[in-house]
Parts: C-alpha cells; sequence; structure tokens
C-alpha cells in the first residue's frame, strides 16, 4: 500500500535531503543507554514489588523455559545485555551479536560488573553470522529481528548456525495490535559530533515504521534551544502533530543548525507473518505460544500483596514459564513463536 507523509516527514526529506541509513547507525550508536538505565538487575537492583520488574523477570523465564536442555545460546541484538545477561546463569555458555559498537561496550561492560563469564559479545551484523553451521543449541531474539535490512536473511542466518534439534524463541514488536493509523515521536540523542533530532513513524496495519534523524551542529547556541526542546517534550509529549512546538516549529527556527539528516524504514512481523516466515526458511513445529509475561500480568494484582519472598517469585514464575510453554496463543494477541530445526538435517 502506498505510505502517505505527514507534514513534518515531507519538510525533512524536502529540506535536508535524507541518506539512507541503518538502525545500528542512526540510532544504536547513539544512545546513551538503553531502556533508560532502568533495566533490573544489569542497571538497578531488582524490585518484585514493582509491576514492571515482575514481568521483565517473567520474559526471562519464558526465554529459559523455551530453550529447556540448550547449554549453548545465541542472543541476536542484546543491546545493553537483555536478555543475554539475564539468561547466562541458565546455560553452560550463551553469545551475543550486536551490530552497534556501543551496545557490544555497553553489553561487555555490564557483564563485567555483574561478574557473568559465560558470556561472548560480537560486533556482528544478524545478516551475515561469523559462525560455523549447526553452532548453537538454541537462539534467542527479543524486538530485533525487525530491526535488520533483510529480516529473511537473518532467519536463514538464525536456521544455519542452530543445531538440527535446536529451538528458536523470538519477540517482536507488533503493531498490527494497536489502532490504525500511524502514530509519530521525536526523542532527542546528543554526541561530541552533533545534536540529534529523531522523527519516528510508526504505522499499525501493515506493521511498518520509518525512522528520520536530522543532526544539528553542537555548539552553545544550539544547545541551549535542544535542551529547552527537551524539557518541552517533557512537558507537553513528544507527538509533533499535536504538539507543533516540538516538530516543525523547532526545526524551522534552527535550520541554519542543520548539518545532515538520514533516514531508515523497518517492516515489522505479526505473530501470523513470523510464523509463515520461519516455515518458509525451514523451520517446523512452528507455534505462536503465549508469553509467561502475558500469564503473569493476570497473576499480579495478588502477587503484590502476597508477601512471597524474591526466590519464591522467582519460582512462581518459572512455574508459569513452564505452563507457557504448552499454551498455543491467537494469532490475533501478537503473542511470541517459537520454532524447531529439523533433527534430520
Amino acid at each position: 500500500m502506498a505510505k502517505k507523509y505527514t507534514v513534518l516527514e515531507t519538510w525533512i526529506v524536502n529540506e535536508t535531503k535524507p541518506e539512507e541509513s541503518n538502525s545500528a547507525s542512526q540510532t544504536y550508536d547513539r544512545m546513551g543507554q538503553q531502556a533508560a538505565g532502568k533495566l533490573p538487575v544489569i542497571d538497578v537492583e531488582q524490585d518484585f514489588q514493582d509491576e514492571k520488574h515482575f514481568y521483565d523477570e517473567a520474559r526471562i523465564r519464558d526465554f529459559v523455559a523455551h530453550l529447556a536442555g540448550a547449554a549453548t545460546v545465541l542472543d541476536i541484538g542484546p543491546g545493553d545485555g537483555w536478555p543475554l545477561l539475564r539468561i547466562a546463569p541458565f546455560f553452560k555458555s550463551v553469545t551475543g551479536i550486536d551490530p552497534s559498537q556501543k551496545r557490544v561496550d555497553g553489553c561487555q561492560a555490564n557483564a563485567e560488573k555483574l561478574g557473568i563469564t559465560n558470556v561472548t559479545v560480537k560486533k556482528l551484523s544478524a545478516m551475515e553470522l561469523d559462525f560455523k553451521d549447526n553452532s548453537f543449541d538454541g537462539v534467542v531474539a527479543a524486538s530485533s529481528i525487525e530491526q535488520c535490512a533483510d529480516p529473511f536473511q537473518v532467519l536463514r542466518e538464525v536456521f544455519r548456525v542452530l543445531k538440527p534439534g535446536g529451538k528458536f524463541r523470538v519477540e517482536f514488536e507488533c503493531f498490527s495490535q494497536q489502532e490504525k493509523g500511524v502514530t509519530e515521536r521525536v526523542f532527542l540523542t546528543e554526541t561530541e559530533e552533533s545534536l540529534g533530532y529523531h522523527y519516528v513513524l510508526q504505522h499499525h496495519r501493515p506493521p511498518w515504521e520509518r525512522n528520520y534523524l536530522v543532526k544539528l551542529s553542537n555548539e552553545p547556541e544550539t544547545n541551549k534551544a535542544f535542551k529547552k526542546l527537551a524539557d518541552l517534550i517533557e512537558r507537553i509529549g513528544p507527538n509533533p502533530s499535536l504538539n507543533p512546538e516540538v516538530g516543525l516549529q523547532f526545526l524551522e527556527r534552527n535550520q541554519a543548525a542543520i548539518t545532515k539528516s538520514s533516514w531508515y524504514e523497518l517492516e515489522h512481523f505479526t505473530s501470523v507473518t513470523m510464523k509463515e516466515t520461519l516455515e518458509e526458511v525451514g523451520f517446523v513445529n512452528v507455534r505462536i505460544s503465549f508469553s509467561a509475561a502475558t500469564l503473569a500480568r493476570t497473576m499480579w494484582p495478588r502477587i503484590k500483596e502476597s508477601g512471597l519472598s524474591d526466590e519464591q517469585v522467582k519460582n512462581v514464575l518459572q512455574g508459569l514459564a513452564d505452563v507457557a510453554v504448552r499454551l498455543d496463543a491467537p494469532a490475533s494477541l501478537g503473542e511470541p513463536v517459537v520454532a524447531v530445526k529439523p533433527s534430520n538435517l
């Protein structure tokens, strides 16, 4: 279907002439920390009185349960270490690959901080995995396959490096559950070389995403305007259509400071399209199965007042994950997918 341009997008394209880029160099190499430095265990102490920490642990237990029996595991795109560093204690060895050097450096630093020694992290494109055929017992991916320019090629590579009988558990950002139309947001990054104005459009049905980066010179006057913009976004929100002062008005006022721009586009999956693509690649027993985090949401109101110890909560969540492994989910819910490489290869 035709992809219509928004007013702000049209201005960026016409006035700044963006060059094509990719998510690693345009976004992830510019970010300070993923999840704003709030990843449980990795960045902050785990607290099961925090609902987000409860669901986070459930997702970790979900990956572990689906890859039960594996010794060597590959994580595609762990960023600063999620889920790589969280699943590491459950397996003999885990390997993470990420195309962003900044994310690789952050992941390695976090592994050292946590004293995790069975982890290897490599700067590597998932479209060209530098591993022999049949190298891993299991593979996980959390909202990373769709960040690649050619997701189908990534899935072929996952299939190649998995051992026969090995399992692949994949989560993805499924926009198709949301309302029809396009959502917009602005976020900011800063490096020594430039200030980054990021504009993101997400279309829900079918699911796709376009990202723009407008670079501005990192000089005192522009930096001052940038800090005011950050405060404004915090106060009134990041949608430039609803709040033109964080969108077109800002860029027009600071047009003289713009030095360069770039863009990339991503095609996102639904549960159905992920299942169909994995089957096309050659996987068998491909299932849309409930995430343990989905099951955990039904229990949170009772758990938060239960007085259970941290270890008891973890045992409850592992139990939920063991159940989730066996529960097929309706395709419309956007639940993760699990697949197996045929054992006769």
